[in-house]
Parts: C-alpha cells; sequence; structure tokens
C-alpha cells in the first residue's frame, strides 16, 4: 500500500481518498491474517498485507513500504482524523459494502436455483426464431421509399403474402437472403426491450414497425426452441440472471425484516417524496 506523507499543515487539506485508506488499514486488523511479519507501536502487519503490492519487488521493500504506511495511519487516528465526517461517509460505504458481500456468500445456496425454477424461467424468456424486415431512412430520399415500402408491405400483409417473402423482396439487411431469418435470439444477444415486444406477439404475427435509429424494422417470431435444445451457453446465462434476481429478491426481504425492527423518524410512510 502507498504510503502518504501528510505534515501538521497540510491536515485540513486531507482527502476523503486518504481517510479511506487510513479505514481501510484498520480493516485489516479485525479479520483473519496469515502469519506476522512485522509490529509497529503493536500492531501487527500480515505477510497477506506485504503481498498485495505488486509495484514494490523486493520484500524487504514491501514490509518497509507497508511499515511506513502502518506509522502514517496511527499518527492520523492520533490526530483524530477517523472521526472526521467524511472519513465517517467512506467508513458507512464500506461497511455497506461489506455487508452485502457477506450476506451474498450466506446466502450463496438460496440464492442458486432449481431445475424446476430454470425451467418455468425459460419458459418466460425462450430463444425464438425471428424473421426481421429492415428499411433505412438515413436520407429524405430513404424516407419516401421506405414510406412507400410500408404501404406496399402492409398491403401484401393484408392479402396473406408471406412475412418471410416479403423480407426477401424488401428488407435492405443482410438477412434478407434467407428470409430475414435471424435465428433463435434470446436477451443475450437481442435488445432486451425489444426482445420482450417481439415475444408478446402471437407467434406468426407481424409488428407494428419499430423506428430505431434510423430505420424502421419490422419482426415477426415464428418458432421457439424447446428447453431440452437449448445450448448450455444460454441457460448458463439464465442461470446468472435468475440467481441475481433470487439475490435481489432476498436482500430486499432482509431489508423489510430491518426496517421494521429499526425505530426511523419520522416513519417511512410520512415522508414526503419529491
Amino acid at each position: 500500500m502507498p504510503s502518504v506523507p501528510v505534515s501538521v499543515s497540510m491536515k485540513p487539506m486531507l482527502k476523503p481518498s486518504i481517510f479511506l485508506l487510513v479505514f481501510v488499514s484498520s480493516l485489516c486488523f479485525s479479520i483473519p491474517h496469515s502469519s506476522i511479519v512485522a509490529k509497529v507501536n503493536g500492531d501487527p502487519i500480515f505477510e497477506d498485507e506485504i503481498l498485495q503490492n505488486p509495484q514494490i519487488q523486493t520484500r524487504d521493500e514491501k514490509i518497509k513500504n507497508a511499515i511506513q504506511y502502518r506509522l502514517i495511519v496511527q499518527e492520523a487516528k492520533k490526530r483524530g482524523l477517523d472521526r472526521a465526517p467524511e472519513v465517517q461517509s467512506e467508513i458507512d460505504k464500506l461497511l455497506y459494502k461489506q455487508f452485502i458481500q457477506t450476506e451474498r456468500k450466506a446466502r450463496k445456496k438460496s440464492f442458486s436455483p432449481t431445475d424446476s425454477e430454470l425451467l418455468s424461467y425459460y419458459a418466460k424468456v425462450p430463444l425464438i426464431r425471428i424473421h426481421h424486415l429492415l428499411l433505412n431512412r438515413r436520407t429524405e430520399s430513404e424516407k419516401q421509399v421506405a414510406n412507400l415500402a410500408l404501404e406496399q408491405i402492409q398491403k401484401e400483409l393484408n392479402k396473406g403474402t408471406p412475412f418471410e417473402k416479403l423480407c426477401s423482396q424488401f428488407s435492405q439487411d443482410e438477412s434478407s437472403l434467407f428470409g430475414g431469418d435471424t435465428d433463435f435470439r434470446g436477451p443475450h444477444n437481442f435488445p432486451e426491450e425489444l426482445y420482450f415486444k417481439i415475444r408478446s406477439l402471437p407467434k406468426n404475427a407481424v409488428s407494428d414497425p419499430f423506428v430505431i435509429g434510423n430505420s424502421i424494422h419490422l419482426f415477426q417470431w415464428f418458432d421457439k426452441k424447446p428447453f431440452t435444445a437449448a445450448p448450455a451457453s444460454y441457460l448458463q446465462f439464465l442461470q446468472a440472471r435468475l440467481e441475481h434476481e433470487n439475490e435481489v429478491a432476498l436482500l430486499k426481504d432482509l431489508l423489510k425484516d430491518l426496517e421494521l425492527k429499526a425505530v426511523i423518524e419520522p416513519p417511512i410512510a410520512a415522508v414526503k417524496t419529491k
């Protein structure tokens, strides 16, 4: 850890980053460590502490740097800098982060979804096969062409013309070579908001035109990959996503429990939101 020389005259100019270093050092004494390599006024310096500084090459230099760092931390505490409001704010942030990490580790097994949970989750976000039709409208002339094309596309759809045929005829996307077929898609490889809009359509229904940037898009999902055929990479993506959602839900429950036990003034219900 870097040493930071501080003089008495510079005391009012100390920045939160230095305060943070002070607190991080104090945290080192409250958790298990490896063997002690030195002591500074009775405070131990542990083996794993000196190994955390890769910028210093030799072991003696690492120990010397750790001693200098500890001396400054001790002096800062003597001056009462650890009680400054800025320091307390940084301490609160670190404690919050440490608490969340501890709860996450303790409850990790609760976050992992069962096979049935993963199956139910896949039913909500399956891989769907999509036809995509794109019309560019980057210039005024392209906008006019796109508008005329949309009129013709709608007429053909009303006559029952297959959408994939219209994709081949009108789409300005590379997938037009395959009737607009973009293969199977999920929220991992497709804009999530757009995925759910397409997924909400009835099977084989063509979406209303979506204006995205300088282009118009129409979509149709026409197939859904079974859970048993879904690639392992996608199932891993869903599992991680479900673990995160379970984690958030459990931590919210914990927060509700803490709120019930706490004395909050004024009561939450009385606090006016802006």
